[in-house]
């Protein structure tokens, strides 16, 4: 019944997405998927509970050992959600009626793990929330192995990894301190990958890769330096990459890295094409955000202006998001220093930290968007920010509107909890969630009448921009003291 169910909404929400431009039909398709994959998820829920009835009768109640573990696991879910769940679609979450499902959740007998996780499925359930779920062990490993490091590190800046740990950093090496700068920590890793076997530990600090010195450098860049070679490159080194670390005591070593064959496809291709007064237009088409997105698009900006091209087009139609992370460095790739890129509502600790670009821009060549009702999640902030910051129009079909936020949580047992805990929010406030964004043309314009947009919105931007300033300057005081 519930393969059945999935394959239900698979196929409805591919239809789902074939209506037109119109607001009505996307709205439909939005909330078409809302709605199966609640469905999808009630079902599942109730085939659980069915399941746990029978092998209660079966076993006649008896409880194994591990039945007051699973009672902790409920307890750990129920921290989570009540400390980091955002309500960020208005489902209606009510935090008292929530408290007295948990306190029945942990008084029900539980007979073993298995009906544990089954109870952690009906509570979620109550959330109203079709993203936010329950993984088994298993689920989460298989989770795990998407890493964009290639050797097994999350990295984080010093307030990342005392936001995401709940641990403080060594005195004297705090977040935001002049000691403790940003930097490259080491915020989790993969056991039995490379950095784990280099003896790389949770709290390190990376300060060199190869000779060359780290600071300044994000997080992010850090992961790119130490992704492995492509399979052309293959035979022209041994792949060994030695870092600098400071550990967490404060002593410095050196690890070496076993650099993996990267494998991973890249998502962008680029053509030179010829607009109509013979002017060189260069198209980058970005199929999805994995881990080279920022890097080939990089790549593509540098070939085609070196072909001569003097406007670009950066085509995100039916992409649909993957790594928010590429999404916010592509933009930043065309936007200038201290531009902001995105913003962040909800219980989201990163709520406070506006995401802007360090600058200078890869190009300030004239840029317009393709888009369409297929372009959602981390490519409508990628097209939000190029906008709202008057670096591109926006043309095609109103986007498909899916702007949350899901952080991924690994529990006491191995199991993991992926829980909503926030949105996305355009840099000029459009809620990306739900709205999408509606396009400044229906069809790709002219380079001429990209000039006057672009114009139109810097002077529409100077007259609003103390305005806006006076409306944000409440919201960040507000963030700094929460």
């Amino acid at each position: 019944m519930r393969c059945a169910a999935a394959l239900l909404a698979a196929v409805v929400l591919q239809l789902g997405g074939v209506g037109g431009g119109t607001a009505h039909a996307f709205n439909l398709a939005s909330v078409a998927e809302d709605r199966l994959l609640e469905f999808v998820r009630q079902v599942g829920v109730r085939v659980d509970s069915a399941v746990e009835a029978v092998k209660d009768v079966a076993s006649q109640g008896a409880p194994s050992p591990d039945a007051a573990e699973g009672r902790e696991l409920i307890a750990e879910v129920c921290e989570v959600v009540e400390s980091s769940f955002s309500d960020a679609r208005g489902a209606g979450f009510d935090r008292e009626a929530w408290q007295k499902l948990k306190e029945k959740a942990l008084a029900r007998p539980l007979r073993d793990r298995s009906a544990a996780y089954g109870v952690i499925r009906e509570l979620l359930a109550e959330l109203r929330d079709p993203y936010s779920r329950f993984v088994t062990p298993g689920e989460f490993a298989s989770m795990l192995k998407y890493d964009v490091s290639g050797v097994g590190l999350n990295l984080g800046t010093a307030e990342e990894f005392a936001n995401k740990t709940g641990q403080p950093l060594p005195e004297g090496r705090e977040a935001g301190s002049a000691a403790g700068g940003e930097g490259v920590w080491v915020v989790g890793l993969i056991r039995g990958l490379a950095g784990d076997v280099a003896g790389l530990q949770q709290g390190d600090q990376l300060l060199e890769l190869d000779g060359q010195r780290l600071e300044g450098q994000s997080p992010f860049a850090v992961a790119s330096l130490l992704q492995g070679q492509d399979e052309a490159e293959e035979g022209q080194g041994l792949g060994l990459q030695a870092a600098a670390v400071r550990k967490f005591d404060g002593s410095e070593q050196e690890v070496t890295l076993q650099r993996p064959l990267r494998v991973l496809q890249s998502p962008a291709s680029s053509r030179l094409d010829s607009g109509p007064n013979g002017e060189k237009v260069g198209v980058i088409r970005l199929a999805s955000f994995n881990a080279r997105a920022q890097r080939d698009t990089l790549a593509a900006v540098h070939r085609l202006q070196a072909a001569g091209a003097s406007r670009l087009v950066l085509d995100l139609r039916d992409n649909r998001g993957g790594l928010v992370s590429e999404g916010i460095e592509v933009a930043r790739l065309f936007l200038d220093d201290g531009a902001l890129v995105v913003r962040t509502e909800g219980k989201a600790k990163a709520s406070a930290a506006p995401i802007t670009a360090p600058g200078p821009a890869a190009t300030t060549a004239p840029l317009v968007v393709l888009v369409n009702d297929h372009t959602a999640s981390a490519s409508e902030i990628v097209a939000g920010a190029l906008r709202d910051n008057c670096r591109a129009v926006l043309a095609g079909k109103r986007t498909y509107g899916k702007g949350l936020i899901q952080s991924v949580y690994e529990l006491s047992d191995g199991s993991g909890l992926v829980l909503t805990v926030g949105k996305y929010v355009t840099p000029s406030g459009t809620d990306i969630d739900r709205e999408g964004l509606q396009p400044d043309f229906r069809s790709q314009p002219s380079g001429e009448a990209v000039e006057r947009a672009l114009q139109a919105c810097r002077l529409q931007r100077a007259v609003s921009a103390p305005a806006l300033a006076e409306q944000q300057q409440p919201q960040q005081q507000q963030a700094g003291t929460s």
